[in-house]
């Protein structure tokens, strides 16, 4: 009989050991899974800025194309304001707008 509680009090024992054995190998295999992590969303947050930074002057470089573009456009639409207006003062006998008070 004392035996047999030995031999259980030791099966206890050991199964208890294994568990603690086990549970201590996953608790450090999550924290290798947690760490792992970790770096990995340090380094895509490092990629996010990155690429937000591009993007910013990816758009700055085209929004200062487009405000090119717009005042050449604005320009030219100018020129050929002026240059009808010739052509009606020639043609029609009408005279140049002032272009200080003339809103077009």
């Amino acid at each position: 009989m004392i035996i047999a509680l030995v031999t259980i009090f030791v099966a206890i024992v050991g199964v208890g050991v294994a568990l603690a054995g086990l549970t201590r190998k996953l608790g450090d295999d999550i924290k290798g899974v947690r760490d792992e992590l970790q770096t990995d969303i340090k380094g895509v947050r490092g990629e996010m800025a990155t690429m937000r930074a591009e993007l910013r002057g990816d758009i700055k470089g085209v929004r200062a194309e487009l405000v090119g573009r717009i005042d050449a456009v604005a320009a030219e639409l100018t020129r050929t304001r002026i240059a009808v207006a010739r052509i009606e003062g020639s043609v029609l006998g009408v005279p140049l707008p002032d272009t200080g008070t003339d809103p077009a």
